[in-house]
């Protein structure tokens, strides 16, 4: 059969896991003769390469595909167990348990999680014992702990070992198993283990024939119990041996997690250890999972279990770490870590400092759907989100995915279901964009659907491989219109000929049209014919709010002539490049109605604020304000580049801060000593969506003589985001949320009765509203040949003093501030002459930062003798629209008989903070250098544990950098002579600054 027919041979290697294959296989002489003896190992390598019987047909079970992937020649096809389908759910407990089914269906989570097959048996074995299933049983963790508690309690009670000597016993089995890769142990080292196998209910006995004899074995009742027991083994050490276990098993997994992203094709070390985190991960799932202590609180309380806080901060930090690094697979696995956490804080938090969720690449089953729906209920807002999905699944899922500000879905078919995702978009929620693409079919009939709001317009895209493109753009209150009028999935079906008018006729039952572009292969051969032509004036007519026409491609222009004539009778123009048309209003007919607009709303808008204007000016007198300047006082060694505000009051009355815009209502006289202080915005964790929107002031009042303070704030008052303003006060270790008595355009208003620490803060924050912003310039010299320009983007309400004071080295450039800045919004400095250097290219502007660091978010290098500059700030996200004119800025650096040595000398202290970046990512002797901060105790020892500790060399020398900033200019200076010393180029390369042409 082999030799003459071996295309009718079908080799089945079942658990390609187990043989554990190392880089020594690659050494090996390729066995291309099936009769020649060999290591199995080698014959299977040997036909999965195809050198052995290419011809042949092999069925591969693995749980990892990287190693298959690499050593697999030819056509490859992959298939997913995924489980059972809810019709096979149901028909497995209607055969069972067909009366205890409704307690099933009345538990959603427990429904989705019987997708699993062995939740179905374990679910049928507590029924058959007759446990409760009707609640508790909301994560994964938590069914296996109520399923062991169970057992344990109904066939354990006449064991010769207790309950908790059991559990360690067996954990202590499952982890040796888990890390040899072992499902199957021989009865002597499980009668070492455990003292009563034949008794436990969690073990198997099997006979497995050895040629002539028979060898008695042992297994878990299922894999995943001996992953959930090893979990339980190491909550059960103590808590030094848990933590030191658990970070182990961590790092195993991350590592595996790094190495998976290799683009090596060829076999290596690097498969063994990715293989070996894929098997691991399912113990980190149970550890979340044991971390929630309120799900299984029987277990944990029957058996005297507990999982240390440490051991759970552990857990919390990787995971949100990891949430940072990785897409697809693995953020899926941290989303299910997430899920079994069941902490709708940490979620919350973990979820929303993310800037795009990734799953695209995986279709996702259905448990991980009902993952993704709790995770998404735990956030008020997510940035982007990717997904790939079934339409059924989409059902589930549409309510939490209107959380989104940016949606890319891709469905194994588009449906109407998608209407409400649409409507969501046009009623102006928090989803502002949504990209819809469903699996290729061969027909090329798929249709794809994108959607985008902007300037209060809708705009969307109907489009496919083989038909014609559709783009309109209109109200948002025209999207119902559109979603009634036509089916989505009837789009690919609307035409745009002579033959039929369709899509015109659809077009023209639009109210509020403002542009409209056709495009794509269906459209060629389309002449601008005489039948054509009067379409076309139509549809214009009956789209009075109609701009624009586009049609792209198009042939033949045989009535252009016609056509235009018939457009200029009406204002309209028509013009042509190459194939594509362009029709819209003349120019002069939209200036005139612009015009003729705008006249009407100021109109309408003068009369309006006439009555306004002198309400606002009786308010204004009776709530007058006196304008200080107040006293700035030295710090200490430690503080010397914090100010401390002194201002004495003579008298009650209501004073404005004019560094700070502080404002004071004061009852009487009295000493206000304030300053700013360090914000960790962590504080804030648990009080819900909550962030930082202005700088924390420490204020003092000698006589108490305060009643009420103005915090100036940067938000553009709007009805979304008026009442999203409130005042923190930190006092303590506390935080009181105090409701403001009023928000005015610049400030907030709040009635104190104490005084320590406060700052605003956001409670709901809209996505995309515009804050006040400042462009505030600094200069330095570094060389006599070389000078460099700090362009710091920061909210309004930061005090020009305060970035002064942590400048103060550098000249402040005085101009023209004030500015418009979206957060979390990509912007580029435009600088002119083009021989300026500057960097980055781009940079993200975040208004919740407020450390008192203040570091430049762009640097431009320029010769010394440069005395003028262009500069202007442009938004990347719009086309480079300019937020912050450009404008001249005048440098007139000194002469050099004026300049002092301050001046001329290299800045040892800003170089640190200037190539931070740089040198977290090439610095490579960050322990001789933490060594010498030691020895000379300028940095503790405890930080010196965690620089070693620490892997690797980047998060060295970013702990290294962090512990700098409490140790003053003295120990940067420090850190740059070391740095000379250990790493002379890099330094030197550094000092040099950027050369060559500026980057257009």
């Amino acid at each position: 059969m082999l030799q003459q027919s071996p295309e009718k041979v079908l080799f089945i290697i079942d658990g390609f896991d187990e043989l554990r294959l190392t880089q020594d296989i690659y050494d090996m002489s390729p066995n291309t003769d099936p009769l020649q003896k060999a290591p199995p190992e080698v014959i299977l390598c040997g036909l999965m390469r195809r050198y052995l019987i290419p011809e042949s047909i092999l069925f591969v079970t693995t749980r990892t595909k990287n190693t298959v992937n690499k050593l697999v020649k030819g056509q490859q096809r992959f298939t997913e167990i995924m489980g059972f389908s809810a019709s096979q759910v149901n028909g497995y407990f209607q055969k069972l348990f067909k009366k205890e089914f409704d307690c099933v269906r009345a538990n959603e989570t427990l429904l989705t999680a019987c997708s699993i097959p062995v939740i179905c048996r374990i679910i049928s074995e507590m029924f058959r014992v007759g446990a409760n299933v009707t609640s508790g049983l909301e994560t994964t963790t938590s069914i296996y702990a109520d399923f062991v508690s169970t057992l344990l309690e109904h066939h354990c009670q006449g064991l010769s070992q207790s309950v908790p000597i059991l559990l360690r016993s067996l954990g202590q089995l499952a982890e040796r198993g888990m890390l040899e890769h072992q499902v199957l142990f021989d009865e002597k080292r499980v009668n070492e283990t455990v003292s009563d196998p034949d008794g436990s209910p969690f073990l198997c006995k099997l006979l497995i024939k050895r040629k002539i004899h028979q060898k008695t074995m042992f297994s878990f009742m299922h894999l995943s119990f001996q992953e959930f027991f090893t979990a339980l083994y190491y909550v059960l050490l103590d808590e030094e041996e848990s933590q030191r276990k658990v970070r182990e098993l961590l790092h195993t997994v991350e590592r595996g997690w790094a190495l998976s992203r290799w683009s090596d094709k060829d076999f290596s070390m690097a498969d063994e250890e990715v293989r070996r985190a894929k098997l691991l991960q399912p113990m980190i799932l149970f550890l979340c999972g044991l971390c929630k202590k309120e799900w299984i609180h029987s277990f944990f309380d029957k058996h005297n279990i507990s999982v240390s806080i440490n051991t759970q901060s552990q857990i919390k930090e990787w995971v949100n770490q990891c949430s940072q690094r990785y897409q697809n697979e693995h953020m899926l696995f941290i989303l299910h870590c997430l899920y079994e956490l069941h902490e709708k804080s940490f979620v919350g938090k973990v979820l929303e400092g993310l800037i795009l969720i990734d799953l695209s690449d995986i279709p996702l089953k259905r448990t991980d759907c009902w993952v993704l729906k709790y995770c998404l209920q735990c956030c008020e807002h997510i940035r982007n989100l990717k997904l790939h999905v079934t339409s059924d699944d989409l059902k589930m899922l549409q309510p939490e995915l209107c959380r989104c500000k940016e949606l890319w879905l891709m469905m194994d078919h588009i449906s109407d279901d998608v209407d409400g995702l649409i409507a969501a978009v046009g009623k102006g929620k928090i989803l502002h964009k949504l990209n819809i693409k469903p699996k290729t079919h061969e027909s090329g009939f798929c249709l794809e659907i994108s959607v985008s709001v902007r300037d209060e317009d809708i705009t969307l895209t109907f489009s496919s491989l083989v038909i014609t493109s559709l783009t309109l753009t209109c109200p948002s209150s025209v999207v119902s219109t559109i979603n009634s009028a036509v089916p989505l999935y009837s789009f690919q079906h609307l035409c745009f000929d002579r033959e039929d008018s369709s899509l015109l006729v659809f077009l023209k039952s639009l109210s509020g049209l403002k542009k409209v572009c056709l495009r794509g292969p269906r459209l060629h051969g389309l002449r601008l014919s005489d039948t054509f032509a009067p379409q076309i004036l139509s549809l214009i007519q009956a789209c009075p709010s109609l701009t624009e026409l586009r049609i792209n491609p198009i042939d033949g222009y045989m009535s252009e002539k016609s056509l235009k004539d018939s457009l200029k009778k009406i204002d309209w123009t028509l013009t042509v490049w190459g194939k594509s048309v362009l029709i819209k209003p003349d120019g002069k007919r939209l200036t005139v109605e612009k015009l003729n607009i705008k006249k009407e709303k100021s109109e309408s808008i003068k009369g309006e604020s006439c009555s306004s204007s002198k309400a606002e000016s009786s308010s204004a007198q009776s709530s007058s304000e006196d304008v200080f300047t107040p006293e700035l006082l030295q710090g200490d060694d430690v503080d010397k580049h914090k100010n401390t505000y002194r201002f004495v009051c003579p008298h009650a009355g209501q004073f404005r801060c004019s560094l700070t815009s502080l404002v004071f209502v004061m009852e009487g006289e009295g000493e206000v000593l304030y300053k700013t202080v360090s914000w960790d915005p962590h504080v804030l964790d648990g009080l819900g969506q909550m962030q930082p929107a202005g700088p924390l002031y420490n204020i003092d009042c000698s006589h108490g003589s305060i009643s009420q303070l103005h915090f100036q704030h940067c938000e553009i008052l709007s009805e979304e985001n008026k009442d999203g303003l409130a005042v923190a006060h930190l006092v303590g270790g506390n935080v009181e949320i105090i409701q403001p008595l009023k928000v005015t355009e610049t400030h907030v208003m709040i009635d104190i009765s104490e005084l320590s620490n406060f700052a605003l803060v956001w409670i709901k924050r809209k996505f995309g509203s515009p804050k006040r912003g400042q462009v505030l310039l600094f200069l330095r010299n570094l060389t006599l040949e070389r000078k460099k320009l700090n362009v710091h983007l920061l909210p309004g309400n930061v005090p020009i003093s305060e970035v002064q004071s942590r400048h103060c080295d550098k000249k402040y450039i005085e101009t023209s501030s004030k500015c418009h800045l979206i957060p979390n919004q990509k912007y580029s400095l435009c600088c002119q002459p083009e021989k300026c250097e500057v960097q980055p290219e781009t940079e993200i502007f975040e208004c919740d930062h407020f450390d008192q660091n203040y570091h430049p978010t762009f640097e431009v290098f320029l010769d010394v003798n440069i005395e003028e500059v262009l500069l202007g700030i442009l938004d990347k996200t719009k086309g480079g629209k300019e937020v912050w004119n450009r404008r001249r800025i005048f440098l007139t650096a000194p002469s050099e008989g004026a300049e002092t040595s301050e001046d001329r000398r290299i800045p040892e202290t800003e170089f640190v903070d200037t190539h931070g970046d740089e040198l977290i990512q090439r610095v490579s002797s960050v322990m001789p250098i933490a060594d010498s901060l030691k020895c000379k105790k300028m940095i503790t020892g405890e930080m010196w544990s965690k620089i070693k500790t620490a892997e690797p060399k980047t998060q060295k020398m970013r702990l290294l950098l962090d512990a700098l900033d409490s140790g003053g200019a003295s120990v940067k200076a420090e850190v740059y002579k070391l740095l000379k010393e250990n790493e002379p180029f890099l330094v030197a390369d550094l000092e040099s600054g950027p050369s060559g042409p500026s980057p257009q």
